[in-house]
């Protein structure tokens, strides 16, 4: 019998890499408080701030979450960080907004542009960091969704595939609902074996009742979405007069009661915080909005309150510098999960709740004036 020649050791494996939360902005209260909730969730928090410093960092190693100081967008103005969220990946790392109530219109426009999709309001609480980190791990335990607030998950096939879709897609992400985009039936049948969502609905461009992509579609495609409700729309409903075919879709969806509606909304860049009523709602979180109506408001966030609870709302103001508040109600809410292919927003859309006339009329002036060319 042959013996080792020596003792034997043991195999050991190399431990996976810390996930790396990258801020880009210059160190200051910040970036200590999310040091210190980064660390204490076994995370390593990465600091840059100049342009080459920050392309350094994003080629090292894939970040999971990154944290933007809005002076970094004011100082490089529109397009200044060069597509960040498509340099980390457009289904990666969120991209956080640090910014004050007072931040210019302008830069949270920029910021938008960039792809934000949070907002956290200094001075900037560990808790609030916290948060978004235990969400992007899985930490954070999500109430299960009623039938009646969970979102609904529509398959838009066109021959342009999510270009068909400009007007009406845009309109169904900003009203919660998750997507699957295809250019024919067919891949839209495909995406359903592959992601194993139940549609609720299938939108296909058409010349006619039974004309356009769904005429074409085979055996096996309609034998898979056999039972999903379906809609012909033409070329110009499905861009330009989106608007008029929405409140048909949401009525098919069952959602007419919490379209929000988007129709009436106009762009308008405002900071938001939000807290749940309640015995629970005693911590203040932050969020972005950039679409406001005078019946309500959708809110960026990677932490919405839960589906169907009520929220008081400070809506900050930064063209006029005034602070609204009001109480509403989460009509529906999408946390952060990995999206995998569908295309929704992460945060909720908010109906308000006993406005008053005064703050009510204030705020449809406001609307005007942003719709006004």
């Amino acid at each position: 019998m042959r013996m080792a020649p020596g003792p034997v050791r043991p195999i050991t494996r190399e431990a996976p890499p810390s996930p790396r939360v990258l801020w880009v902005g210059v160190a200051g209260e910040a970036w200590l408080a999310l040091s210190r909730a980064a660390r204490a969730l076994g995370c390593e928090p990465v600091q840059a701030s100049l342009p080459g410093a920050v392309s350094l960092e994003l080629s090292r190693a894939r970040p999971r979450l990154v944290l933007v100081h809005w002076r970094q967008v004011q100082e490089r103005g529109p397009g200044g960080l060069s597509g960040l969220k498509a340099r980390v990946g457009a289904s990666g790392a969120p991209v956080i907004l640090v910014a004050e109530p007072e931040t210019p219109a302008e830069v949270l426009e920029a910021a938008d542009a960039e792809g934000i999709e949070d907002c956290l309001l200094t001075p900037v609480g560990e808790a609030a960091v916290r948060a978004r980190l235990s969400a992007l791990l899985g930490a954070r335990v999500l109430p299960a969704a009623s039938e009646r607030y969970s979102p609904r998950v529509v398959l838009l096939a066109g021959a342009g595939g999510a270009r068909t879709w400009a007007g009406l897609g845009s309109l169904l992400e900003v009203s919660g609902h998750h997507l699957l985009y295809s250019a024919t039936v067919e891949g839209a049948a495909a995406r359903v074996e592959e992601h194993g969502a139940a549609p609720h609905l299938l939108v296909v461009v058409g010349d006619g009742a039974w004309g356009g992509v769904w005429a074409r579609a085979g055996a096996v495609a309609r034998s898979l979405l056999e039972g999903v409700p379906s809609l012909t729309v033409t070329p110009a409903e499905s861009g330009r007069g989106a608007v008029t075919l929405l409140p048909r879709i949401h009525s098919m969806l069952g959602r007419e009661g919490a379209s929000l509606r988007v129709e009436e909304r106009v762009p308008f860049c405002c900071p938001v915080e939000f807290c749940e009523s309640g015995p629970q709602g005693l911590a203040w979180t932050s969020g972005v909005s950039f679409a406001l109506s005078p019946g309500g408001l959708f809110v960026r966030t990677l932490v919405p309150a839960r589906p169907g609870s009520s929220v008081t709302l400070r809506i900050h103001l930064p063209t006029t510098g005034e602070r609204l508040e009001s109480h509403g109600v989460v009509a529906w809410a999408n946390p952060y999960v990995p999206r995998e292919g569908l295309c929704f927003p992460h945060g909720m859309g908010v109906r308000f709740l006993g406005m008053g006339p005064p703050r009510l009329m204030h705020l449809r002036q406001l609307c005007q004036a942003t719709a006004s060319p």
